[in-house]
Formats: C-alpha cells, structure tokens, sequence
C-alpha cells in the first residue's frame, strides 16, 4: 500500500481527502453499544437481592448435572451500567474506563410509586437519556394479592406509568421492574406459594395498562437469585408468553462465597429443589424456555462475605460471553453501587471496603472493553481511581429499574450518538482507520489519473 507521502496531492485530491475524511466512522465506532451515563438512587431497602443464609437455600453445584439446554453464546454486546455512587455523574463509568449504558433506580415507596421522584426533574436520573431499569414497587404495605389480581391499585399504576412514559419520552429504553425481588420476603408485594394464581391475574393487569400508556417499555420479570423467606418456585408464577419481555435475577456473591475461578465455574448451572434456577446458567436456561432474554438488574460483592476479585472477575467474563437481545442471552446487567449496610456492596466508593473486587472490576472491564473493540491488549491495565466525593447518605426513597425494550441497532445508534456529544461532534479514529482512508484515497486517485 502506498503511503500518503508518495504522490503530490493536487488541490481536488486535498478535496476529496477532506471529504473522505469528514465522512468516515471507524468501524470500531459503529460496532459498540449505547454508552449513557448513571445515576443512582436506592432506598435503604435496596440490596436485598440475596439469600438471608445458607440453611435456606441449596446452592451446591457438585451433585447437579450440566444443563445442556443452555443458551450457547454468540458474542453478542450488551447493555452494561450501575446504580447508586458516581453512576450518574459519570464518575463510575470513567473509573471503569467504559461510560455506563444503563442506570439502575428504585421508586418502589409511599407516593414515589407514583411521583417518580429520581426521574422527575431535578432528580438523580431525569437528565440521564440512556437506559434505566426502574423498580416501581406495585403494592403498598397492608395490600393484598387478591385485592390487586381484582383490580384494586389499577388506577395507581396507571398514574405512575403514564407518569413515567412522560418523563422517559424520546430517551433510551426503559425497563420496568414491578414487584421486585417479589419471591425474597419481607416486601410489602412478596408472594407466597398461596398467592401464585392472585399474582399472576394482577400481572396480567399491570401488563395490559403498561401496554396500553407506555408500550415502548419492556417489562421485567424480576427475581430475587433464591426465594428466601417466601418457599417461591418463581416458575409457577410466570405470567405467560407476551406477557414478560424480559427475566430478571439478582444475585450477589455468598452462600457460597466464590473465592476462585473453580468456584464460579461451579456455581454457573447449581440448581435448588426440584430443579429451581440458582446458577447464572440455569437462569438463562430458563429465559430460553420461555422465550425471552436474560438480564441481571442487581449484582456485586458483598464485603460481609470477604473481598473476592474471583466473582468480580467471573460476572464480566459472563456477561461478555452470553451477551445479546436473543433468548436466554444477556440483555443488560447494573453492577449494585449503593452505600447501604456500610458499604457492603459498593466496588466504586472512598475508601471501599472491597478494594481488591473493585480494582479486578477495572481491569476485567478494561479486558472486554479491548476484545470489543478489537485493539491489541494494553501491556497493564488501568489502576483504580477513587472518587472524589464522598458517597450519598443513603436516606433518600430507592426507586427499582423497569423494563423496556430496544433492538440492537437501536442501541449502537445511541451509544454512537453519546460519544459524538462527549467529543464535540468529533470521531476518533485509529492508525488502521487512517491507513484505510489512504488506501482508498490512492485507489480515487489513480481513476483520476486515468481519466
């Protein structure tokens, strides 16, 4: 290949240069995902999304054989961002090195069902334009099943949801995520084995006034990783197809703790009485059979359980590995970032209780971010930066992200979109997109000679 230096450039070849120049987008560019920022407000309710002990669960994978229904992974990209501290002023994403494509918030108490109070203006997440995962909550304390499977708080979710579909209008999807975690108890909206048929007749309400005042959400059938303290086979309550865009889990590490790379792998497909999902494999086994993809809307350490880099470093090479809109594939996954229990979860915070997770955070991000873009790997990896702030009290009301559906070339137009924003209008090209602009500039040049 020529270089530029080898032929005198006439005035209609700087031309044609220029223009060349201004029209072209490197491919790498095109090919990532939405990139919007975060912004973080949980309740101090939030981060419950995990067994209350190990008695009440089985999480061993030793004796359970490998589900070969398993989804198998095309690659795929995903929608990958936080809640809670530094996720929606951007800190996280730029600690991370990848700015956040989806933001995690709660909305699920008292009048915030309805108020909506993190996306209303002046709230954490009201100038975020990505995608949000929303928790709304659905029930409030002293209701009832079989009151809402009658049509008793159907007026509520119409406000709030006409609500949301105003302030959400023209930005990135939104998932919504009603009666959260409703298999883990001690919710105002927990479900016990008793009211598996009332839920489901009050899904299907909630789903037919989402479809009808903000149809361009996708809903979330969002569960607790076990359903500790409510005995829940989660299955039996599935509302059916058409009625659930996407699976939920939350799962955070302990019981088992995951201290190595073995452990991880181990745990991947571990199954609980009669075959319940517990495993990260099993879980999108499942999505599969039903036809929907996968996302994981609450997810971290746990520094209670020790300061494991292992899980860290096992969940993003996970979610790389089973990534896309598909079913069974990974839609989308919120890394959990709030400051509650003392900072039991948070990876990104001053002074962090799990430094060692947080620091494999970076790099494992680092790593995929590399393979995304097809560059060479970096000789080290990033080192950990801390945020300046000091992380949120806590005491404000939690809101819990909702589902809302959006197909990949939607998703690499936005992310496209941001990054032009955050450049001033310029792209960035690298060495190879240079070398192919020369490439094609002697090739118009030589039809110019000839002609």
């Amino acid at each position: 290949m020529p270089s530029a230096g080898t032929r005198p450039l006439t005035l209609t070849a700087l031309l044609v240069a220029a223009a060349l120049t201004c029209t072209t987008v490197p491919a790498a560019a095109a090919a990532r995902e939405q990139a919007p920022e975060l912004s973080p407000t949980p309740s101090a309710t939030a981060g419950l999304g995990s067994p209350g002990s190990p008695d009440e669960v089985d999480q061993n994978a030793d004796d359970t054989e490998e589900d070969t229904d398993t989804p198998a992974s095309e690659g795929g990209t995903w929608l990958s961002g936080a809640s809670g501290e530094g996720a929606a002023d951007g800190a996280l994403g730029q600690w991370r090195g990848d700015p956040v494509d989806i933001v995690g918030t709660w909305a699920d108490q008292g009048d915030n069902q309805t108020e909506l109070y993190s996306i209303a203006p002046g709230g954490e997440v009201a100038d975020f334009d990505g995608a949000i995962d929303i928790a709304p909550g659905g029930l409030q304390e002293g209701e009832t099943w079989a009151a809402a499977a009658d049509g008793a708080y159907e007026d509520r979710w119409r406000e709030s949801l006409t609500r949301m579909a105003e302030l959400r209008q023209g930005r990135g999807t939104t998932y919504v995520r009603p009666f959260h975690e409703f298999n883990l108890g001690g919710w105002n909206w927990s479900v016990s084995p008793g009211d598996a048929e009332d839920f489901k007749a009050a899904w299907a309400r909630y789903r037919a006034v989402q479809q009808e005042v903000f149809p361009e959400a996708q809903l979330v059938y969002g569960v607790n990783v076990t359903s500790s303290g409510t005995d829940l086979d989660w299955r039996t309550t599935w509302p059916g197809e058409s009625q659930a865009d996407v699976l939920g889990v939350d799962t955070y590490n302990g019981w088992p703790t995951i201290t190595s790379e073995a452990d991880f792998q181990a745990q991947l497909n571990a199954r609980g009485d009669d075959g319940i999902p517990v495993g990260l494999d099993a879980y999108a086994a499942q999505a599969a059979d039903w036809g929907v993809p996968l996302a994981v809307p609450e997810w971290s350490g746990r520094a209670e359980m020790g300061d494991e880099p292992a899980y860290v470093e096992g969940m993003v090479d996970w979610f790389a590995e089973n990534a896309g809109d598909g079913p069974g594939q990974l839609e989308y996954e919120v890394l959990f970032n709030a400051p509650q229990d003392d900072g039991n979860f948070q990876l990104f915070a001053d002074d962090g209780r799990l430094p060692a997770s947080g620091q494999a955070y970076v790099e494992a991000t680092a790593d995929q971010r590399e393979d995304e873009d097809d560059e060479p790997s970096r000789d080290t990896a990033p080192q950990v930066a801390r945020p300046t702030s000091s992380p949120a009290s806590g005491d404000e009301e939690a809101s819990t992200p909702t589902a809302s559906p959006k197909p990949p070339s939607t998703r690499v137009a936005d992310r496209d979109e941001q990054e032009d924003d955050e450049t001033g209008g310029q792209v960035e090209v690298d060495q190879r997109d240079v070398q192919d602009l020369v490439a094609r500039l002697d090739a118009l040049l030589d039809r110019l000679e000839q002609g």
